[in-house]
C-alpha cells in the first residue's frame, strides 16, 4: 500500500515537472511553433474511400519514416525538422527495401509535405544487379499542393521481387521547401 502511494506521489511530482514544458511549447525558447496543416491523401488502391489504409486480403505495408533515409551521394546533406520529415535538396535520399521472395510490389506512398513551394518531390523504386546495373520499376513525381500530403505511385507493369537476382531501394528526392516524411510500399506476399 505505501509502495502504491508512494509510486502514485512520484508519478504526480514528475508530472508536474513536465507543466513547465509544455507550456513553452510554441514559443521562442527553443520549441518550434505549432504548425497548422493540410492534409490531404491522393487516391490509390492503398487508400479506402474514407481515406484509411486499406488492406485487401493477403495485402501489407512496409512503412519507413523520412529520417530513416540516407543519403545516395557524400555530397548531400540532410536536415531534420522534425516529426519524422527530412530536407534536402542535393541528390536522393534512400534506404533498402526487403520484401520477401515472390512478393508483388503493388505501389509506393509518398508522404511529403510542401510549404507553397514550385518545387517537386520525386520516389522510385529502384533494382540493382549486383555487377552495376541498375533500373528504376517504380518512378513518380509528387504533384507539389500545399501542406502535408501523401501520393500513390504503381508500376507500369505487374512488379514481383527476385531478391535471388536483384537487391531493391526506395529512393526519393525533393526541391526547395519540401520534406519528404515516408515512403509506403504496398504489396501483396
Amino acid at each position: 500500500m505505501i509502495r502504491n502511494i508512494l509510486g502514485v506521489s512520484i508519478a504526480l511530482a514528475m508530472c508536474g515537472l513536465c507543466q513547465p514544458a509544455l507550456a513553452r511549447e510554441g514559443t521562442s525558447e527553443g520549441f518550434p511553433p505549432q504548425e497548422k496543416y493540410n492534409y490531404y491523401n491522393l487516391p490509390g488502391p492503398d487508400i479506402a474511400a474514407d481515406g484509411s489504409a486499406a488492406l485487401l486480403g493477403g495485402s501489407e505495408y512496409l512503412f519507413v519514416a523520412g529520417s530513416a533515409l540516407t543519403p545516395r551521394a557524400s555530397s548531400t546533406t540532410i536536415t531534420y525538422p522534425g516529426g519524422g520529415c527530412i530536407s534536402s535538396t542535393g541528390d536522393f535520399v534512400l534506404t533498402s527495401l526487403n520484401l520477401p521472395q515472390g512478393a508483388e510490389v503493388i505501389g509506393i506512398r509518398l508522404y511529403y509535405y510542401n510549404n507553397g513551394s514550385a518545387s517537386s518531390a520525386n520516389v522510385a523504386l529502384t533494382s540493382y544487379s549486383g555487377s552495376g546495373g541498375s533500373s528504376d520499376l517504380i518512378f513518380g513525381t509528387a504533384s507539389g499542393n500545399t501542406g502535408y500530403l501523401s501520393e500513390f505511385f504503381g508500376p507500369a507493369t505487374p512488379l514481383f521481387i527476385d531478391n535471388g537476382g536483384q537487391s531493391y531501394a526506395m529512393l526519393a528526392s525533393m526541391g526547395a521547401g519540401l520534406r519528404v516524411c515516408g515512403m509506403r510500399v504496398f504489396y501483396s506476399p
